[in-house]
Formats: structure tokens, C-alpha cells, sequence
């Protein structure tokens, strides 16, 4: 069986090498075909390594041009090429490889490129062998490190302080590129938050014309930083104003305009429940002697930090303020004496005045003065202790409140009488029958005379110090 298995073997050889051979040439035919080569293009930022090489000797590396962007393509099976992406390549220059004996300022140092997988699949083929770079003096700074934010916090919420810990960053390089960096920035994304975000970031370095500065040549002593972004609440709040100070005569601060009439604030939910209006002091607005409109413009920041809030736009602190003056009218008003309220008359005593009516000047705005009613004047008389007799007295008039004033003294005449002295006039020579009438004539003239001279110091007539006008 073997025997026959051998014989059957070895028989025509070169037909079945042949045919082998044959078998080769086809199969590279079809994966030829299809899986046909390619070429991929790749430009990749070279690291440096062994910069010590140089810090060692008082000096720092600084790339020519962009000289540190390695350029090559490869090539091979196209399913190879081009599954192949920038991160699956090493490419470096090693700085302990660099002939310091070259001539010139830019010295050369080799770039190496090497696959992380698919090594032997594919082909570098490279573009750039080396990086150029000069010897500089090294310069040392400390920036400040500002906050920044992108996008918006959800509706009903604004950003409040934002704050980089640590603030410091101390960057060490080339004094070409050290020199070139303006400021330094940290940044957190609050798109859509409604509460309090922190993150950890790296400091992005910009030049004077906000181009970002990219350098492996620069050494961070911090590489990343803590940012925290507070989210605070929102709340449209009214601005009103007082005023101090006193007009000229004859006018008043009729209201006070501002623009914007209100102003979006933020703070926490606890402050922003106790407040429903920005009240600004009366003493930064004085009228004193003013005629005139008042105009100014007033910074309401400082109030609304005592109030422990803060503008959400900071821009629009500024109000546009006016104190609106208006000319007070005066009118004359007659009162009917009727509705003088009297004090302190005895039930035995009567009061007439000499006038139907008292006439007073009352001043105060056109539009209070329209709604003002003669029944709205309050008039009183205090007559307590007054003896019979003619007077002259003040009244005491009561307005409406404050925004009437009332112009001058107010007085009025009056007639206090006894009534019981009357009746007892009346009775006082009733007709006797029987009485002899010379005899009743003497009587009478006796009792003229007592009665005149009774009459002067009577008590209808009062003290002659009373009469006439107090």
C-alpha cells in the first residue's frame, strides 16, 4: 500500500511542480487584484526627547519653522494603508543625536519614524529627515492664569464667579518663545448647566494677537488646573429712585424716570426671594432750589452689591435718570362758615359769624388740584374761655394731606352773645297796674341811667381789651 501510495507520488514531477507553481502565480493574481496597494499621506507633530541634553548646558532647543512637523507617506495593501491613522506612528528627535560641531546657528537632528503595528506590511517613505533647531538662553515666567467660559447656562440661570486653582503657572523655554506669550487661560463649558460645574483643564498659552502657542519646547510646572464655574439664578428686578433735597418755592419733584425701568440681576435663589425692587438712596439725587427737569446718569453696581447681587450683563449699569419738576398752581377757595367746626362754646353762650363765607388760597399740582372739594377743607375755631363779645380769630385749617399747602393765615369774625342775658332784657320792665305813671316814669329813668352805665361794662360787650381784631 505504501509502496503503490509513493509510486503514485513521484509519478510525472514535473507536471505536478507545474502545476504548483501555477497555483503561486494565481493566487498572487487574486489578492492582487483584490487587495491592490496604496499610498497614505501623513503630516505629524515630532516629539522631542532628551532635552536634558541641552537644559544640561545652560540652553533650551528652539525649532526652525515648522521644521518639528514631520512629513511621509506609506505605502502597501490598501486594507493596510489605510487603516493606519496618525497615532498609530512614533516619530521623534532625539536631541542626544545632534552634532553640535555643525556650522551655522540651526543644527540638525534626525527624525525617526517608525510603525506601531503593521510594521512589515507597509512602507515609510519619508519626506522630512530632519528638524532644524537653534541653541537659545533659557527665560523663566509666571503668568496669571483667567477664567474663561463657553456657551450658556440653562434658561433662568447666568454665570457667577469662576475661578482657576491653582492661578499660577510658571513657564520655562526659549526666551523667542517665552517672550511671545501674552496671556494664559483656563476654560469650562456651562452650555445648558443649571448648578455649579467644576473640571480639570490644561492652561491654553496665547500670543498678543490671540493665536493659541503650541511648543513642546516649553515646560509647565503645572499641566493641568482645577476650573469651577458658579451657576446662579436669574431675576428681572425694578429700579425706583427717591429723591432729597427741597424745590424752589412753588415747585415739586413730580416723578422719577430711569431707563431701564428695570434690570436682569443674578444671585442665589435664598437673595433673590427677598428682593422685588432695587430702592437707590434718596441722598443721590438732590433737588434742592431745582425748576427745572434733572438729568443725570447714576451707576447702580455699587447698590446692588450691598444687596448681595450682581448684574448679569455688567455693561448695563448705567441708568439714565429724570427728576420731572412741575409748577405748583394756587387757587382760591370760599368756605361756607357753616362748616366751620366750633370748640369750647358753653351751652349757655351763642356764636354768629360777621361773614357768610371765608375765602383761603390753597396751593399744589394741576392734577391734585382738580380733585380738590370745598367738603374736603377741614376748618376749625377753639373759642374755649371767650367771654361774650365781637372777635377776630384764626381758624386752624386741616388739607387733605401733604401735597396741599395752604397760603397765608385764615380768619374770620364772630359774635359771642349770652343768651340768657337777652331773655332777662326782655322781662326786665314789665307794666305794673295800679302803679302811679310819673312815679313809674322816674323809676324808668333811673333805671336807663343804671342800665347805660351797666351797659358798658357788661358782659355782652365783653372786655373792651376783646373787641375788634386779635
Amino acid at each position: 500500500m505504501f509502496r503503490k501510495m509513493m509510486k503514485h507520488l513521484t509519478n510525472n514531477p514535473g507536471l505536478k511542480l507545474l502545476s504548483l507553481l501555477f497555483s503561486v502565480v494565481l493566487w498572487l493574481v487574486v489578492v492582487n487584484i483584490a487587495d491592490p496597494d496604496a499610498t497614505k499621506s501623513f503630516s505629524i507633530p515630532v516629539e522631542i526627547v532628551n532635552k536634558d541634553i541641552i537644559t544640561e548646558m545652560g540652553k533650551v532647543p528652539n525649532v526652525v519653522g515648522d521644521t518639528d512637523i514631520a512629513v511621509f507617506y506609506i505605502s502597501g495593501p490598501r486594507s493596510y494603508v489605510e487603516d493606519m491613522t496618525s497615532d498609530d506612528f512614533n516619530v521623534t528627535a532625539d536631541l542626544s543625536q545632534i552634532d553640535l560641531s555643525q556650522k551655522g546657528e540651526a543644527k540638525l537632528v534626525p527624525i525617526e519614524i517608525t510603525a506601531k503595528r503593521n510594521d512589515w506590511r507597509i512602507e515609510i517613505v519619508r519626506r522630512s529627515v530632519n528638524m532644524q533647531i537653534t541653541l537659545e538662553d533659557r527665560l523663566e515666567q509666571k503668568f496669571v492664569i483667567s477664567a474663561e467660559y463657553t456657551g450658556t447656562p440653562a434658561e433662568g440661570y447666568a454665570i457667577g464667579n469662576v475661578e482657576v486653582t491653582p492661578n499660577l503657572l510658571k513657564i520655562s523655554g526659549p526666551t523667542s518663545v517665552v517672550s511671545k506669550i501674552s496671556r494664559v487661560s483656563a476654560s469650562i463649558n456651562v452650555d445648558g448647566i443649571s448648578g455649579d460645574v467644576s473640571d480639570s483643564v490644561i492652561p491654553v498659552l496665547y500670543d498678543e494677537n490671540n493665536s493659541v502657542i503650541s511648543s513642546d519646547l516649553l515646560e509647565l510646572n503645572q499641566s493641568a488646573v482645577t476650573i469651577r464655574a458658579q451657576i446662579l439664578a436669574t431675576k428681572s428686578v425694578p429700579i425706583r429712585f427717591q429723591v432729597s433735597g427741597t424745590p424752589a418755592v412753588g415747585y415739586e419733584s413730580r416723578r422719577v424716570e430711569c431707563t431701564p425701568e428695570a434690570v436682569l440681576v443674578k444671585g442665589s435663589v435664598a437673595v433673590l426671594n427677598g428682593i422685588s425692587v432695587i430702592r437707590i438712596p434718596a441722598d443721590v439725587i438732590n433737588v434742592d432750589g431745582a425748576t427745572e427737569d434733572i438729568e443725570l446718569t447714576v451707576d447702580i453696581a455699587p447698590y446692588l452689591e450691598d444687596m448681595g447681587i450682581s448684574l448679569v450683563d455688567e455693561s448695563s449699569s448705567q441708568v439714565a435718570v429724570t427728576v420731572i419738576m412741575e409748577r405748583k398752581e394756587m387757587r382760591a377757595f370760599d368756605l361756607p362758615s357753616g362748616n366751620i367746626k366750633i370748640t369750647g362754646l358753653p351751652s349757655e353762650y351763642e356764636l354768629t359769624f360777621s361773614a357768610d363765607t371765608v375765602s383761603m388760597n390753597i396751593r399744589a399740582l394741576g392734577e391734585d388740584m382738580d380733585k380738590l372739594e370745598v367738603k374736603d377743607i377741614e376748618a376749625l375755631l377753639d373759642v374755649t374761655d371767650m367771654e361774650p363779645g365781637t372777635y377776630t380769630r384764626q381758624l386752624a385749617i386741616n388739607l387733605p394731606g401733604e401735597k396741599y399747602e395752604l397760603m397765608g393765615l385764615v380768619s374770620i369774625q364772630f359774635i359771642i352773645v349770652d343768651k340768657n342775658a337777652e331773655t332777662q332784657v326782655e322781662d326786665a320792665s314789665p307794666i305794673i297796674p295800679g302803679d302811679n305813671r310819673d312815679e313809674n316814669e322816674d323809676e324808668d329813668e333811673g333805671t336807663e341811667d343804671e342800665s347805660g352805665d351797666e351797659s358798658g361794662d357788661g358782659p355782652e360787650n365783653g372786655p373792651a381789651e376783646d373787641a375788634g381784631t386779635e
